[in-house]
Order: structure tokens, then C-alpha cells, then sequence
């Protein structure tokens, strides 16, 4: 172990402290907002909640920074990686913004892989990002995914990174939380010669009101559903639509032309898997009459 390491195993509670001075592997923290730490491939979990889901996932952080106040939590549950204590304000000068989350670790950034040979079950429905920018927009729209029951993520070309600190803040830790993969068009192409349901969120004039949408031969095939949403300015590409089975929309009011995408992306798959669910219990009362 470096002495570095061992400074921070040890846990010296800190009362004031001297950035300048700080330790190397805790310098990663110094001055946090004007980094880009997934240039080294780190990613920062900030706060009980995040880091806990992250734990759960199996992510070790490479080490843990928190209060007095939470160290004898973290040191109870830290038998895997090094705990640093300090007061709330040196914790503070170190990141240079009020931090109020008690905790804040820095772990490996995980690797997306293609969603090429993911196992899935008859019916699942997934959500696929595509050119969604904004890694505050791409983390509520994953933590709403994963409390709705959405059975993975696919991350299409020009999506943010999951593992961006503020993609994590706003998922609430969720993006640990549910299976996420890498897509592409050809993924689209896969889906589509294999009887999926891909149904992309649109403006266009062909696109169906959520209410106008029918489910129920889908349903029965037992297929996948994907539901598709896209930048916030311009929408799905061309290309992506074309391979696309349906175009869904939700009516506004009062001049309104559009929501952002993480509400429009909360409702829409809400209104999806309940509908789901609805058919569901239909098929299986049909079945039941059958027999």
C-alpha cells in the first residue's frame, strides 16, 4: 500500500485542511466542479444513497471521504476500501462548493457494453436514449426507468454518460440500480428483423396520441417493447424513426408544444407498462378459459 493509502486507511479526523497539501489520491476531490474525472475513467458518488446502490452493484470505491459526524457508518461498512474522516468544513474547502451529503467516494467508471446477447424475458419493456446531451435529463430519466420497473437501458450515439456526476446525482444512484447497454442502429435493425415493438417518441404527424396506441397484438407475440426517446431540440433522426413500428406522442395544452424529455419519458413509460401490465392479466384470464 502507498503512503498515500495508508494516510487515508488510517482516517485522521481533520479539523481544517490545507488543499495545497492534501493528499494525492484525495486531490482527485480538490476543486471537483471544474473536473472532468471521466477523462481517467473515475466517476464520484456523493451522498449515503448513490454510494450504497453503488456497493449493492459491486463497485468498490477506490476510497471514501466523509464527515465525523458519518464516519462510524462508513468505517463499518468500509472493510473493502479506505475511509478518510474529516469536519464538515474541511470537507468543504477540499471539493470548494457546501457539500451536505455526508460522504463522498470515488470509484472505477464501468464499462457500457452493446446490448448485443443481453438475455431478456417475453414482453420486457425497455427504454433507449438517443442523442439525449444533458446528463441531468439522462439521470431522472434512468431513475424513473428504474422505478417504474423498466427492464434495462439501451444508450444510443451522443447520450451523455451515465457515470457523470451529475447523471448520478439526479438518478438518485439509479443508474446502478438497472441494467444499462451501449446501442446503435444496427441494434434498431436487430430489433426490428426479430419482432420487436419500437416505438419511438415523436412530433410528427403520423404519430399516434399515447391514448390511440393498441398494445394488444404486441402483447401476444410475447416480443420486446423499446420505447425511444431523443434530443431534446430536434428529436429522433430519420434513421432511426424509419426503423421504428410506431410514433407516440402526448397532446399539450394551452400552446404548449412539448415537455422535456424526462417527463415526457416519465409518462410515457408509466402509461406503457401499466398497459402492459393490463394486458397481461387479460392474456392470462384468456389462457385460463382456454384451459
Amino acid at each position: 500500500m502507498t503512503e498515500p493509502a495508508r494516510e487515508v486507511a488510517a482516517g485522521v479526523a481533520t479539523s481544517t485542511l490545507d488543499v495545497s497539501s492534501v493528499a494525492p489520491c484525495l486531490s482527485v476531490l480538490s476543486k471537483l466542479k471544474e473536473k472532468d474525472l471521466a477523462a481517467q475513467k473515475l466517476m464520484i458518488l456523493e451522498g449515503r444513497i448513490a454510494i450504497e446502490k453503488a456497493l449493492d452493484a459491486g463497485i468498490l470505491p477506490r476510497f471514501l471521504v466523509c464527515t465525523e459526524a458519518e464516519e462510524e457508518y462508513w468505517r463499518s461498512r468500509s472493510a473493502a476500501f479506505p475511509v478518510r474522516a474529516m469536519s464538515h468544513e474541511a470537507l468543504c474547502a477540499l471539493v470548494d462548493f457546501k457539500f451536505h451529503r455526508g460522504a463522498i467516494a470515488v470509484a472505477d467508471m464501468p464499462k457500457l457494453v452493446p446490448f448485443e446477447g443481453a438475455v431478456t424475458a417475453p414482453r420486457e419493456v425497455f427504454l433507449c436514449l438517443w442523442d439525449v446531451t444533458d446528463p441531468s435529463n439522462l439521470g431522472a430519466l434512468l431513475r424513473t426507468a428504474a422505478g417504474l420497473g423498466v427492464a434495462g437501458a439501451l444508450l444510443g450515439p451522443g447520450c451523455a454518460n451515465p457515470y457523470y456526476r451529475k447523471a448520478i446525482r439526479a438518478s438518485m444512484g439509479n443508474v446502478f440500480n438497472i441494467p444499462l447497454w451501449s446501442a446503435d442502429l444496427d441494434t434498431l435493425q436487430s430489433f426490428n428483423r426479430n419482432g420487436a415493438r419500437i416505438v419511438a417518441a415523436s412530433l410528427t404527424e403520423k404519430a399516434l396520441t399515447i391514448a390511440e396506441l393498441s398494445l394488444s397484438p404486441w402483447n401476444k407475440q410475447g416480443g420486446l417493447l423499446v420505447l425511444i426517446l431523443g434530443n431534446e431540440g430536434y428529436g429522433l433522426p430519420t434513421e432511426v424513426l424509419n426503423l421504428c413500428t410506431d410514433e407516440v406522442r402526448i397532446p399539450m395544452a394551452r400552446g404548449v408544444d412539448s415537455l422535456n424529455v424526462a417527463v415526457a419519458g416519465g409518462i410515457l413509460m408509466y402509461e406503457l407498462l401499466q398497459r402492459r401490465q393490463w394486458l397481461d392479466l387479460g392474456l392470462k384470464a384468456c389462457c385460463k378459459r382456454d384451459l
